[in-house]
């Protein structure tokens, strides 16, 4: 029987090791494919319901988002769909909406009997391909390996070499974090208004209602971004149609186009436009390895935006080395077919080539698209229709391609550089020794009101939209506030005008999720409606303080909930004497006042009702219990507080040597027989 059991225990011991040997080739498999690990949501949006950090958790173990091939759409909407059943009802409801109205929009197309068919076989209620994760795997490693006993690698002891290593290189870290971006000069500002600081509380929800509701991310004051707009073409009725956009910080740089594509009834100004903008990073990154594994680092090196490099980027991206599905097309010159020319006609030669290439590239890139975009400008679905009433009217600008991420997977060389974006930064961290990210952004605005004597628009609002991966469920010109949170929105208000009625300054208020920005614009007294004009905009932004147990939040919370215990778990050492109540007491009150502060600039009252308010009262509780047992004791017999903080720390620490006089134990002083000084006045 004895030998029965331990040819038992071997066959189990043989059988965990293959099993811990296959699970370790399993983890490991594909660890060079540098497509696997390309899932990531970096998108600003997020699905109403879904959270925030729990979903992007699950798309990240969702493998191969991007191929070979380039960008699988219908695969990432497949683990969205997975993802978002995980969640609950409210995200999964939610994702369905955008997911159906991506069907219809991006995989619909028509078939040759006549009808129609989708190209994504996803099941908008649930259907994925999200891969076995290896933490899943180790779990269900585990459950099979009962009798396997693995040693645990123990923590260095303090006054180990390692350890000491450890703290130093810790520092050097901090130091890093501290210096970054020392290089940078801070943009200057171009007027000298600066945004109110009770109004900007507000904004910013810090204030709300007169309660203090603190700044989780410890930025005190505004950051200045300068912003500087230049007209480049004017309409034939005497308003800007074609002007470049610029903004810089030490943090980013972008350039981008903007084209009014709809102009307003009476004719005399942009009703609606759009811009195309490359924002780049101001820093470069590169992967290090060593003994204790792989790190990015990060330096601050400018990358100025203009004209020249923006056109330089784009015609790279359209030479086959696409970062944002640009097409050979020139769509983003200042003087491209597909800006509102109403009465700004180009020769009709040039505009039946220029405009007839276009259509017929749409029509063979995706038929169903282009019919979209003809019905949506009044036209007829016919390219070479559309393409004689083009003289009337015009598509929206950025075309669809702008928006399709259709090879964002493949990086190009800038002199010794990599530029990617965050779709790709995965992979070129595995074929690129340096990389600076570049993104696309894509924004659309639209006239709200206009001015009271019809010569310019008076208020208008402006909306980002996102590029790059699972931007599908949300690449679409349809409204999906009610499905999406943290799209960035921009709300303008003209200041102004000039003596002919045209806008001349402007104030902007924009509010995402994340942040809000406040900003003012003005033209200079040349004018704003003529050729080169230049407006000025400084826009000042500080972080959106969130909702008290927002996911970002909860360590945060539990790491005062930790100070505080321990600040106060000396209580537990309490006397009935109250030496040792009145060291708890201290201790607790001086360890409470130092993270008062910190609590409430923090996280606010609420914070502090919620981590604090508890131990506050039992520091409340622990000087009544205190104040009561003193007052039980007679004057006369009370010790000193020196002697009662070192008798209590006695006891606290565990030791005996000393001990706390009780009530009635002091013995009154025995009658002496030796005659007094009084007595002996009396004898004389």
């Amino acid at each position: 029987l004895g030998s029965a059991a331990r040819l038992s225990t071997m066959a189990e011991s043989v059988a965990a090791l293959a099993a811990a040997l296959l699970l370790l080739a399993v983890s490991q498999q594909g660890c060079e494919d540098i497509y696997r690990l390309t899932c990531v949501w970096h998108s600003d949006l997020n699905i109403r319901g879904c959270s925030y950090y729990g979903y992007r958790g699950c798309i990240q173990n969702c493998h191969y988002c991007i191929t070979n091939q380039g960008p699988d759409e219908c695969g990432q909407m497949k683990c969205a769909a997975l993802c978002a059943k995980q969640d609950g009802s409210e995200c999964l409801t939610n994702f369905k909406a955008l997911c159906d109205i991506a069907l219809e929009e991006q995989f619909k197309v028509n078939t040759t009997g006549g009808g129609t068919a989708y190209t994504c076989d996803v099941n908008c209620n649930s259907s994925g391909r999200l891969a076995p994760s290896s933490l899943l795997l180790l779990l269900l490693g585990v459950l099979w390996m009962p009798s396997l006993s693995l040693p645990l690698p123990s923590m260095p002891s303090p006054s180990s070499g390692r350890w000491r290593y450890a703290v130093g290189f810790a520092v050097l870290a901090m130091s890093a974090t501290m210096l970054q971006g020392c290089g940078c000069v801070e943009p200057t500002a171009h007027l000298e208004w600066r945004p109110d600081g009770d109004s900007f509380n507000q904004r910013t929800e810090r204030m709300v209602d007169g309660i203090w509701r603190g700044i989780p991310s410890w930025i005190w004051h505004p950051h200045l971004e300068s912003e500087d707009y230049q007209c480049v073409t004017m309409h034939s009725n005497g308003f800007c149609e074609v002007w470049t956009m610029h903004e810089w910080n030490c943090g980013e740089h972008d350039f981008g186009v903007c084209k009014c594509h709809e102009i307003a009834t009476n004719g005399n100004y942009c009703k609606a436009w759009s811009c195309h903008a490359l924002e780049a990073d101001q820093q470069i990154c590169e992967l290090r390895r060593d003994d204790d594994g792989e790190t990015v680092s990060c330096w601050y090196s400018p990358f100025h935006m203009n004209w020249d490099v923006y056109d330089a980027l784009l015609e790279r991206q359209s030479g086959g080395a696409l970062t944002t599905g640009e097409t050979v097309y020139r769509w983003w010159s200042y003087g491209s077919a597909w800006s509102a020319d109403l009465g700004r006609r180009l020769e009709a030669d040039q505009e039946a080539a220029l405009i007839g290439d276009y259509l017929a590239y749409l029509e063979k890139w995706n038929t169903t698209a282009l019919q979209t975009e003809l019905q949506h400008a009044g036209l007829p679905t016919k390219a070479a229709d559309a393409s004689r009433r083009l003289q009337t009217s015009t598509l929206d600008w950025p075309p669809l391609f702008a928006y399709n991420p259709a090879a964002r997977h493949v990086h190009f060389w800038w002199g010794d550089v990599c530029i990617v974006n965050g779709d790709n930064t995965m992979i070129a961290r595995r074929t690129c020794a340096r990389w600076r990210e570049i993104e696309t952004e894509i924004q659309m605005c639209r006239c709200k009101t206009e001015n009271y004597n019809g010569k310019s628009c008076a208020e208008w609002t402006c909306e980002e939209r996102d590029v790059g991966l699972f931007s599908v469920l949300f690449r679409t010109k349809q409204s999906i506030d009610q499905y999406t949170l943290g799209v960035e929105f921009e709300s303008y208000r003209c200041t102004g005008y000039d003596i002919d009625g045209n806008c001349q300054s402007w104030e902007g208020d924009i509010e995402s999720l994340e942040e809000v920005e406040w900003s003012k614009c003005f033209c200079p007294p040349s004018g704003c409606q003529s050729q080169d004009a230049v407006w000025l905009c400084d826009e000042w932004e500080l972080p959106k303080t969130r909702d008290l147990f927002y996911e970002g939040h909860i360590g945060g919370l539990i790491a005062f909930i930790f100070a505080e215990c321990f600040c106060s778990c000396l209580f537990f050492k309490a006397d009935e004497a109250g030496d040792a109540l009145l060291v708890a007491s201290v201790a607790s009150w001086c360890g409470g006042l130092i993270l008062l502060p910190f609590l409430v600039l923090t996280y606010g009252f609420y914070g502090f009702l919620f981590c604090g308010g508890f131990f506050w009262f039992i520091r409340i509780m622990g000087c009544c219990c205190l104040i009561a047992t003193t007052i039980k004791i007679p004057k006369y017999e009370r010790p000193s507080n020196k002697v009662r903080m070192q008798r209590g720390a006695s006891k606290i620490l565990g030791r005996g040597g000393s001990r706390s006089i009780q009530p009635g134990e002091v013995k009154e002083p025995e009658p002496s027989n030796e005659p007094t000084n009084e007595t002996n006045n009396v004898n004389a």
